[in-house]
């Protein structure tokens, strides 16, 4: 069964992203007040691991606990501030 990495692709807005290309090794949605913090790989082989496709989405989409909101009153999921793909490791 494979295993799942997610890739940045860019800023959801479309801007310049400097950890375009690079898998993610490391993300804490409750970091900077909900926030959220992160840290990015060239290497896959410090890439973050996911069992599944629907594993690495949910984590993708994860909601901070302590910030729930935005302050537009929309869902809080700082990771989902980057365009991704999920790929399997090959």
């Amino acid at each position: 069964m494979p295993v799942y990495v997610i890739r940045a692709v860019e800023f959801a807005n479309g801007a310049f992203c400097p950890h375009s290309g690079q898998w993610l090794s490391f993300f804490n949605h409750e970091a900077f007040n909900g926030q959220g913090w992160g840290s990015f790989t060239s290497d896959l082989q410090k890439a973050k691991r996911f069992r599944n496709r629907e594993e690495a989405l949910s984590f993708w989409k994860r909601q901070s606990e302590i910030r729930p909101l935005r302050p537009d009153g929309a869902p809080n999921r700082p990771l989902t501030a980057l365009t991704i793909v999920i790929e399997p490791l090959p």
